[in-house]
């Protein structure tokens, strides 16, 4: 079985080692998704509450007209 087929898409170490890495099953429809597409990502949310955090403002950059 490779890679791909036992992690659903999800590496746990957080490195892709092959192309196959990067794709996965959909939990809730089964959909065979490249999870790099986030089009393709967020088109299987199926209703889910997403937490959206914010978090510090980033420092201004230099040059920038304010």
């Amino acid at each position: 079985m490779t890679k791909a087929g036992r992690y659903r898409g999800f590496d746990p170490d957080g490195i892709a080692e092959s192309e196959a890495d990067y794709f996965g099953y959909c939990p809730v429809c089964g959909a065979y998704i490249d999870t790099r597409d986030l089009d393709q990502v967020l088109a299987h949310v199926h209703d889910a509450e997403i937490e959206i955090g914010e978090g510090p403002e980033p420092p201004p950059r230099e040059g920038a007209v304010q």
